[in-house]
């Protein structure tokens, strides 16, 4: 389950998950793995902001490179589970003795392969379930059967059939019609005959058929999802990454919400499996998965609208809510409508966007993508791929996939992603009659099923986004005292904290940019990476920060033309800039105020 950050870099401390993703010229840092005062673990950036981080990333460290790793170590199967090791989730630590090797195979897999040898592909997980969740019943002869689809890669052998046992021990076996496990042409040894005996032996003591599916050449996760698509039996598709662990009651919600609804797709929550100890570790309630300005996936909390819903007296803990965009690989869907809504985009390369071109696709096109709250599956989250892609770039390939994903989807905001991302606009300067090619076939598809447009997704899915729209400019905020520009600071996908002020950018600069209301009406001043302009206090000299849109009414100001005030809509008073330039205040509004000026410069990113 990927979350689109290109690359990212591992400290050394392991309590410490440092996500810099580094698209060309952006990094983006600095996560915590912490523990809540409700015993509830999570990541969490330095200004406490959660956010889980999953990639499927490029390759290799230049300043630590990987060690040459010889076919004999490569083809080694050190599957030996230790009694009670990592039983009930818990971490699991190499000893001292071990851990130069361990060092070695981390990067066969870019996980701590030892530690992962040493627990048991049977090995128990808590219930992270509600108390509502639990106690909710299912009528499992009413719910249809699934096909459990598992791409594959030169995985671990205890990482692989870990999935798969977990599968069948924490499923309702009437409900399980296969499990299908797609090798995108592995070069293992052992997941070659071994793994066949293994998943055949398997099969006849479960009694639940378990098939391998074999690409001779490597096709991508994308295409290799869709060949076990076609050969599926079961009415469901249930997609799950190769390195999941699935938890007790996971499949019934999935299950449940799809017999009585065809035209969805619907999400676990993804908990969490630390790449280093194996530790399982409950994820967040109440997010949500959406894009920024550069179609990189996020998290973000339910929008204000959901979450009011969910507060009602009478509202159920167990529903389903709506969800703008997956997260990924792991949802479960009718398997005539995955084929009717025109499953993937099969020329999307290897992984990328495809998460982000099925969810437009649904919702656009009349269908819905749902987060079931009673359904957990633990994800293992590592920091780089031992995967290649080729003779090509993972950035390239990933901006390539995401061309195709605008140009399709996207509408006039297509224009906005390219001034947004001039990677990606030369890219698609450069290589765009190889990129779309065929892509007049997605193009009809979209005719066809009488989609809806981006805009419409904008207005009526996603509310609580922060594109420029019908009643939002995208602007530069210039001081009319220093003539410098309001920048947001550079703290990666939470860029909250002090505003700074620097020279204004001649062009179309992300960090300078931010959405606003039209004149003389109330609205947030947003930014990417949904942070607004925000008061914790409505007194006079109160700091204005920027901080994660809440949709509060703190959060709402009025831009003003005629005295070029921005003003504080709670408190009446006036965006003012420092004394020392490096930060914003409410002050009372003063017509002889400079620091109170503002000079609103819109950006023209369309046509």
């Amino acid at each position: 389950m990927p979350s689109y950050l290109p690359n990212v870099l591992r400290p050394a401390n392991p309590s410490i998950v440092i996500e810099c993703a580094r698209t060309h010229k952006q990094v983006l840092c600095d996560h915590l793995f912490r523990e809540s005062s409700n015993g509830q673990k999570e990541y969490v950036d330095k200004h406490g902001v959660h956010i889980i981080v999953g990639q499927y990333m490029g390759n290799g460290f230049p300043w630590n490179p990987q060690p040459n790793l010889t076919k004999d170590v490569l083809n080694e199967n050190h599957y030996s589970p230790m009694k009670t090791f990592g039983e009930n989730g818990s971490p699991v630590y190499v000893p001292s003795k071990d851990r130069s090797k361990a060092k070695e195979l981390f990067f066969v897999n870019r996980f701590n392969l030892m530690a992962s040898d040493m627990i048991s592909v049977n090995r128990s997980l808590p219930d992270p379930r509600k108390a509502a969740c639990r106690m909710k019943r299912y009528n499992l002869d009413l719910l249809p059967d699934t096909s459990i689809i598992v791409v594959f890669h030169n995985e671990a052998w205890s990482t692989l059939l870990r999935t798969v046992h977990s599968v069948l021990n924490r499923s309702p076996s009437q409900l399980l019609r296969e499990i299908i496990l797609v090798d995108d042409a592995s070069d293992r040894l052992f997941l070659a005959k071994d793994l066949e005996e293994y998943v055949d032996n398997l099969s006849k003591s479960s009694n639940i058929p378990i098939n391998i599916i074999r690409s001779k050449k490597r096709i991508g996760l994308i295409r290799a999802r869709i060949l076990g698509a076609e050969k599926a039996l079961g009415k469901v598709l249930t997609f799950l990454d190769a390195h999941c662990e699935t938890t007790i009651g996971w499949l019934e919600p999935l299950l449940q919400r799809i017999s009585i609804d065809h035209k969805i797709v619907v999400c676990p929550v993804i908990d969490i499996i630390n790449d280093q100890t194996f530790a399982y570790s409950r994820s967040f309630d109440s997010h949500w998965g959406a894009i920024n300005w550069e179609l990189n996936f996020r998290w973000f909390s339910v929008g204000h609208r959901e979450l009011k819903r969910m507060r009602l007296r009478n509202y159920d803990q167990t529903s389903t809510y709506p969800s703008p965009i997956m997260a990924g690989g792991l949802f479960s869907i009718w398997k005539k409508y995955f084929f009717d809504m025109g499953t993937y985009d099969s020329h999307l390369e290897i992984w990328g966007g495809e998460n982000i071109e099925m969810s437009l696709r649904i919702w656009q096109c009349g269908g819905r993508v749902e987060i079931a709250p009673c359904s957990h599956v633990a994800h293992l989250f590592r920091s780089s791929s031992p995967y290649n892609f080729g003779n090509k770039q993972v950035g390239d390939v990933l901006y390539a996939n995401l061309i195709r994903v605008a140009e399709v989807w996207l509408d006039q905001w297509k224009f906005f992603f390219y001034k947004l991302n001039p990677v990606a606009a030369s890219i698609r300067k450069e290589n765009g009659t190889e990129i779309l090619s065929n892509i007049e076939q997605r193009i009809k598809l979209r005719e066809t099923l009488k989609c809806k447009t981006f805009g419409w997704f904008l207005e009526n899915v996603w509310p609580e986004n922060f594109f420029p729209f019908k009643d939002r400019r995208f602007v530069q905020i210039q001081s009319m005292h220093n003539h410098e520009c309001l920048q947001r600071p550079s703290n990666g996908p939470n860029p909250t904290g002090k505003v700074i002020t620097t020279k204004c950018a001649l062009d179309i600069y992300g960090p300078q940019g931010f959405v606003i209301p039209v004149v003389n009406k109330p609205g947030f001043i947003m930014t990417d990476e949904s942070v607004c302009l925000d008061v914790n206090s409505a007194d006079e000299h109160s700091p204005v920060l920027l901080i994660a849109c809440s949709e509060f009414d703190r959060q709402k100001w009025t831009i003003h033309p005629k005295t070029n005030f921005i003003v504080h809509q709670k408190s009446k008073l006036c965006l003012t800039l420092g004394k020392r330039g490096s930060s914003l205040l409410l002050i009372k509004c003063r017509p002889d105020h400079n620091r109170q000026r503002w000079n609103i410069r819109d950006n023209q990113w369309s046509p």
